[in-house]
């Protein structure tokens, strides 16, 4: 079993102590525990302290905000706090359905990438993607139809790829009421997801992972991943005169209008690169954007440096369903520690090629604005002044 690098010299040590038992799998099961105890130490005394704090003050347990379990949510918390007796190795347990969404919808709050796709609900196993191609027209009220509002219609099956995170129940949360344990899965499983949803949106290679924006829908190389978009070098600011293409090609040739972009970028490329081409300096003070129609930025790691990427708002929809956790399995190899694992089956896709355009933000060139000094003589006195 790896131990990661960032674990104090105390936790290795627990850790290297528990894997050292006789019985592999509760060595195993012990060590992960550790681990993910270290690991979210901020998230498990977060909710140690509010279930103490609770304990005796009614309003400040019911500003927590804590969910109401429905009956199946109850009784997989009670299976995965007791996960060594409840769980065999070769069975999946489903996380439940209504969990899934609730997460979701903490992960796009939490995520500003993620606020611009379009998820499906987690029982839904296909959904229909489609970009408009067609146009309606006027006609008599007895005419024949003179026009056909017609769209490319795409089928996918949401049950392709697999998102796995680790999801590990603590000694300290699992002594917890249900509500408390719900509270601490929502918050470990929305940071993993985060993570991963974010990656297979920007540039899953259409393989073991959703269709990024930065990849081609229909190309695909070899290896049976999806061929990447070309690059452009072209884009070296954000007036109205260099973004045209880029707006252009987001209007899928006119079909859609753009009236805000989002620009997803690498942290350091938005310090180094972003603001100086986009923010100008006023004469007034402050400063103002470059360009003429509202961009959002949104900043994320999971953006590849020196890459950055124009797109549009619900035009990428992605779906998640089936997600279960396994115990670990013996005959699985002990650097993999799959001891209890959450995989979702899950899928994603862009409506059309048109709806992201990368480009070499290395390019980019700081914004220096020019102001014309206008001069106007005026008689005075037989003399003259100067107003700039």
């Amino acid at each position: 079993m790896k131990i990661d690098k960032k674990l104090s010299e105390e936790t290795s040590l627990k850790v290297k102590e528990a894997l050292a038992k006789e019985n592999k799998e509760e060595a195993i099961v012990e060590a992960m525990q550790i681990i993910a105890e270290a690991n979210n130490e901020a998230v498990v005394n977060q909710v140690l302290s509010e279930a103490k704090a609770a304990e005796s003050d009614a309003e400040y347990k019911k500003s927590l905000g804590l969910r109401t379990l429905n009956e199946s949510e109850k009784a997989f918390y009670e299976r995965l706090k007791n996960v060594r007796q409840s769980l065999t190795a070769d069975q999946v347990d489903i996380i439940p359905e209504t969990i899934i969404d609730r997460t979701l919808a903490d992960v796009k709050k939490a995520s500003n990438v993620l606020t611009i796709v379009k998820f499906t609900p987690a029982n839904v196993k296909k959904w229909i993607s489609a970009s408009k191609t067609g146009a309606a027209t006027w006609g008599a009220i007895d005419a024949k139809v003179a026009g056909e509002l017609t769209a490319t219609i795409t089928s996918l099956n949401i049950e392709v790829n697999k998102l796995t995170a680790y999801i590990v129940l603590p000694k300290a949360i699992a002594d917890l009421a249900l509500e408390y344990v719900d509270r601490y899965v929502m918050a470990i499983l929305a940071e993993a997801m985060q993570d991963g949803l974010e990656k297979g949106f920007i540039d899953g290679d259409g393989k073991v992972a959703p269709v990024g924006i930065l990849r081609q829908l229909n190309v695909t190389n070899t290896d049976g991943t999806n061929k990447a978009k070309t690059k452009l070098a072209t884009i070296t600011g954000f007036t109205a005169k260099q973004l045209a293409g880029v707006r252009k090609t987001l209007t899928n040739n006119g079909l859609r209008t753009v009236s805000e972009l989002f620009l997803i970028c690498n942290p350091l490329d938005e310090a180094e690169y972003v603001d100086p081409a986009l923010f100008m300096l006023l004469p007034v003070g402050g400063y103002g954007s470059v360009s003429p129609i509202k961009i959002t930025k949104l900043v994320t790691a999971n953006c590849p440096q020196g890459t950055g990427i124009f797109t549009i708002a619900d035009a990428y929809t992605m779906g998640l369903t089936q997600t279960g956790v396994k115990r670990y399995d013996q005959t699985l190899a002990m650097d993999d520690a799959d001891l209890i694992i959450a995989k979702a089956c899950a899928n994603g896709r862009a409506d059309d090629d048109n709806t992201a355009v990368p480009f070499d933000v290395t390019k980019l060139v700081e914004y220096v604005p020019s102001y014309k000094n206008v001069t106007k003589k005026k008689k005075k006195n037989g003399g003259r002044t100067w107003r700039n």
